[in-house]
């Protein structure tokens, strides 16, 4: 292979870290009290929505575990009562059913790992959320060793991979210019490779998330406007005890040991060191490992990544949740002075409060919305900043003109799209794409 493409190879910029981690913690002698209580919790919750007469759904119940909040998501078909954090998701269940499994599950979300850092948020999760629930065992169940990319990989195909795994599956999208790879997967639970374009997945994200990698991917070196893609090995318990790895301690002090072992595993060929003629034989094995896989097996390493620590009090304000109480506190205030005053509130009067204030936050969630789409216009902002007042007034034209075909089509959206384009000229006609001030 060319020397000078070799040494180019070796300089694209990577990013090594952990996407996703789960694992049991192994409860103590007060888990059973605490189950009781937590269930409690959520009965009285219920009890207290059908007094309301409030059509309530599992997600609007909040409990609190160790004085922290948390969002209830329902039962799982594993019996698991499962609850959602912003950074985390967990599941308690009842000791005695099913004895032979632990009784309290951890879920480390992407979100939580790349706002606070994985070794931070596990202390959190540990010391601060479960606090003496275990016995400060956590048996682990799956984590996810990944690098991020400079690379483009939409070449890859079947003939490239050499590996045990008998399971191959890609998923191709047809795009502007042409088909293209999205996501190539390699073998199946417990152990397998996802090869997949990242920034074509973070177009599907949420907005936090998808501004999270982009400052991610800003401070290591990575340009989103070249392709990033994700390499990713998907490891099982079944997997990790073949290494005599049990714990969450365990996986991460060999974690850069199991993804180079990874790569050797799952190897991907440089066709171009063997003949046509060999690529469908065994003796496709002959070839050359392609020098990007070799660079991201020698380049992956997880000391910095580990490095990222937030103070735990600082994670605690983070953390805050505005909940139904805190609302009722605030409520109480407004009325009281409202009594003081001999302005007694009727129930006619509460009831068309929330139906406005109702419709002013939907209104707004699809103004947001339009927003969004028109921020995503290609070359929007750049188009937008470099006209003079006289093409901003012809793109107001062009704007209303649009709004007019909007409106016939679709009254509804024409309506709000008048209300966003109005709300702009607001703000003294200034930059269009600026966030709504609400």
């Amino acid at each position: 292979m060319d020397t000078n493409l070799n040494d180019s190879i070796t300089l694209t910029p990577v990013v090594s870290g952990i996407d996703a981690l789960q694992y049991f913690a192994m409860s103590g002698g007060q888990y059973d009290r605490f189950y009781e209580s937590l269930m409690d919790q959520i009965e009285d919750k219920k009890a207290y929505f059908k007094k309301l007469n409030y059509q309530y759904a599992d997600n609007d119940i909040i409990v609190k575990i160790n004085d922290i909040e948390v969002q209830y998501s329902g039962m799982g078909r594993d019996g698991f009562h499962w609850f959602y954090h912003e950074f985390f998701r967990v599941a308690f269940k009842d000791s005695e059913k099913s004895p032979n499994i632990q009784n309290i599950r951890v879920q480390v979300n992407a979100v939580g790992i790349y706002t606070l850092g994985l070794k931070s948020q596990i202390e959190y999760i540990n010391k601060v959320f479960l606090k003496d629930l275990t016995m400060n065992i956590f048996p682990i169940t799956r984590i996810d060793l990944n690098m991020f990319v400079q690379h483009d990989f939409k070449y890859l195909r079947k003939e490239m991979i050499l590996s045990k795994k008998k399971d191959h599956h890609a998923n191709i999208a047809e795009h502007a210019s042409a088909y293209e790879l999205e996501t190539y997967y390699v073998g199946k639970k417990p152990f397998l490779l996802r090869i997949y374009n990242k920034r074509t997945e973070l177009k599907q994200a949420t907005q936090i998330k998808r501004q999270l990698m982009i400052n991610h991917f800003g401070v290591n070196g990575l340009d989103m406007e070249q392709p990033i893609f994700n390499v990713e090995f998907e490891m099982h318990r079944e997997y990790l005890k073949t290494f005599g790895i049990d714990t969450v301690d365990q996986a991460l002090q060999r974690a850069e040991t199991l993804f180079k072992h990874a790569c050797d595993q799952v190897r991907l060929l440089d066709l171009s060191t063997i003949t046509e003629d060999q690529i469908n034989t065994p003796n496709r094995r002959r070839a050359e490992t392609l020098p990007i896989w070799k660079h991201i097996q020698n380049s992956y390493s997880i000391k910095e990544f580990m490095q990222i620590n937030t103070p735990l009090e600082k994670i605690e304000k983070i953390t805050y949740r505005y909940s139904l109480e805190d609302a009722e506190k605030s409520m109480k205030k407004v009325l009281t002075r409202l009594f003081i005053h001999d302005s007694i509130p009727t129930m006619y009067f509460m009831l068309d409060v929330l139906q406005k204030a109702r419709d002013d936050y939907e209104l707004k969630q699809r103004l947001k919305n339009l927003h969004e789409e028109y921020k995503e216009k290609p070359d929007f902002e750049t188009e937008l900043k470099t006209y003079s007042e006289e093409g901003l007034q012809n793109f107001e034209a062009s704007l209303s003109r649009e709004m007019h075909s909007i409106s016939k089509s679709d009254p509804l959206h024409g309506e709000l799209f008048e209300k966003y384009v109005a709300i702009c000229r607001e703000l003294d006609r200034r930059d269009l794409t600026d966030d709504i001030p609400f």
